[in-house]
């Protein structure tokens, strides 16, 4: 009988898998669901599939009712590679819509292929007996390894794209639990392709009768499938767990401050109420839904004031500084955003004259409120960056300012 830790390991994906279904159904069963989504939820619904049919139970029940030995592993394999398929197709969508169904007709053919020939091999090798641990058993018979290296061949391409996709959407991304979500997709992805590959050299070792240490394939084969699930399932779950508004409220609250004060030392009218100390603000937590909408209007306001200082040549070049240093979309307008504010904060601090062209720059931003906020958060990391040089100091009133 296997051990707790054991019966975990053998049984924890699958049920972890199941469980991050049974949320997501909680979580949107009133909701209607985009393109997208639907597309994830096939990519949940494969994912737990293949690994409720490698559980010992499901495995042998399959063959037992079908009378076809090891069927369950086939099924297994398909639904691994429609979750492929899917996972690439719902991040296609995200990072370019307009290519995303002429991207992945190719990677679905591909795959039904690759599936029509393992279903071939499948029926062509002899593997009569049903064997939850197949490698061990069949590693050397004819038709194994065929079968294996069609089904890496299936993966892989799929598997390749969507690491490079799920990396360059998290960069993008302006939102810390979607970056880390998808990270954890991509880490999770890399992960089942060092199982299969590895696992490919295994069969080969054993068909051409050469030695395959145990101390690399064993722990491999131990660790590699349950954390890559571990990794993709919580990549996938992480995202739908928003924080609380209030939490969310807060903490935005607190990441403007010092954009809120840099704005402050030089246009002091801009304030409802004189700024209070870090650890005042810190512990009052009273009608933080109200302070954050006062503190987004207010540094609204100060950037008014400030327009006069903001020079075009700057913002161009702090476009180019930022797309070379490979930002893009809203990252890299909150960059440009925070150089020039930067900028113009400094200048009038130091009591100089606005820029002589007089070129009025575009207000960046979002469409309404919540959009406005989330590029202002942006806007304010962007700031706390800058090299301290270029930012006037946090002070309660400057040597120049606005009027």
């Amino acid at each position: 009988m296997a051990s707790p830790t054991e019966w975990l390991r053998l049984n924890g994906p699958a049920l972890l898998a199941c469980l991050a279904v049974v949320v997501r159904i909680a979580r949107s069963r009133h909701r209607r669901r985009s393109g997208s989504e639907v597309t994830i939820w096939l990519v949940s619904l494969c994912i737990a599939f293949s690994l409720v049919l490698q559980t010992s139970v499901v495995y042998f029940a399959v063959g037992r009712f079908t009378g076809i030995p090891n069927l369950a592993r086939l099924a297994n394999h398909g639904c691994i590679l429609v979750a492929a398929v899917a996972g690439q197709d719902f991040l296609l969508q995200i990072n370019r819509p307009e290519q995303a169904r002429r991207r992945v007709v190719p990677y679905t053919i591909w795959a039904a292929t690759v599936f029509a020939a393992m279903c071939l091999l499948f029926v062509l090798s002899r593997t009569g007996v049903d064997e939850i641990h197949f490698a061990a058993r069949y590693g050397r018979t004819p038709g194994v390894l065929e079968y294996w290296l069609v089904y890496v061949a299936g993966l892989l391409p799929a598997m390749v794209d969507s690491v490079r996709l799920t990396v360059g959407y998290a960069a993008k991304s302006t939102e810390t639990v979607i970056r880390l979500g998808l990270r954890l997709i991509a880490t999770g992805i890399v992960c089942s392709m060092l199982y299969h590959v590895q696992k490919a050299v295994f069969f080969a070792a054993q068909r051409l009768d050469l030695h395959y240490p145990r101390s690399i394939g064993g722990p491999m084969d131990r660790y590699l499938p349950p954390l890559s699930v571990l990794l993709v399932i919580v990549g996938i779950v992480l995202p739908t767990w928003r924080t609380p508004v209030v939490v969310s409220n807060y903490l935005t609250h607190l990441r403007l401050r010092p954009l809120w004060l840099a704005f402050y030392a030089v246009v002091p009218r801009i304030a409802f109420d004189p700024p209070r100390s870090r650890l005042r603000e810190v512990v009052d937590v009273r009608d933080i839904g109200l302070k954050l909408y006062r503190r987004v209007v207010e540094i609204r306001d100060g950037r008014l004031a400030l327009r006069a200082h903001l020079d075009p040549e700057i913002a161009a070049a702090a476009g180019e500084s930022g797309r070379a240093a490979g930002l893009a979309g809203q990252k890299l307008d909150a960059h440009v955003e925070a150089v020039t504010l930067a900028a113009a904060i400094r200048a009038v601090a130091d009591g100089a004259e606005p820029p002589g062209d007089g070129a009025a720059l575009a207000v960046p931003g979002g469409r309404d409120l919540d959009s406005d906020i989330a590029f202002l958060k942006a806007v304010a990391a962007a700031y706390r960056r800058l090299d301290p040089r270029l930012r006037v100091p946090q002070r309660t009133a400057g040597s120049g300012h606005v009027e």
